[in-house]
């Protein structure tokens, strides 16, 4: 069987409802919001220049996404996650359940491909830690913990890489 063909690009405003309904974005709605709007804020931010909104499809439609922060809304200031100038932050990587495993991994090697030229030296990611296979996979893709956070219900791990 011919290995399929997964095509990584920008976001666009249709996507917003093709990620729920092809089940990239799944689970319980964000608090005072629907999925389509809050995926519907990122892209603003993306056309703000702040972030990059990155799918991956294929024939099959929408197999997976990933965010490139460079710099948090107003409002929010973390300058060793994300600074607008050399460290940006990795987000929101998700993909559909049934995906190939590729989908992650490439949507991670673009992602360090767009900080690169954008000038980033420091990437960085957030995970939970009770993640532990999500943790091993950012520790395979060279991503080391810096920083444990302690959140009302949860404890999140910073994790950063040089890509230098």
């Amino acid at each position: 069987m011919a290995a399929r063909k997964i095509f990584i690009r920008f976001g666009q405003q249709s996507d917003a409802a093709r990620l729920v309904r092809d089940g990239v974005i799944a689970g319980p709605a964000p608090q005072r919001e629907t999925w389509e709007q809050r995926i519907a804020r990122w892209l603003a931010e993306q056309q703000a220049g702040r972030r990059v909104v990155l799918v991956a499809e294929d024939e099959t439609g929408l197999l997976g996404m990933v965010q490139l922060v460079f710099a948090f809304p107003p409002g929010y200031n973390d300058p060793e996650a994300a600074n607008g100038m050399d460290v940006a932050m990795m987000e929101g990587l998700r993909t559909r359940p049934g995906a190939p495993p590729e989908v992650g991994n490439q949507l991670v090697a673009e992602v360090q491909k767009i900080a690169g030229k954008r000038n980033v030296r420091t990437l960085t990611f957030l995970l939970p830690m009770k993640a532990q296979k999500a943790l091993r996979q950012a520790k395979e893709w060279g991503f080391e913990e810096f920083r444990i956070m302690p959140e009302p219900t949860k404890m999140l791990a910073f994790f950063r890489k040089s890509i230098d």
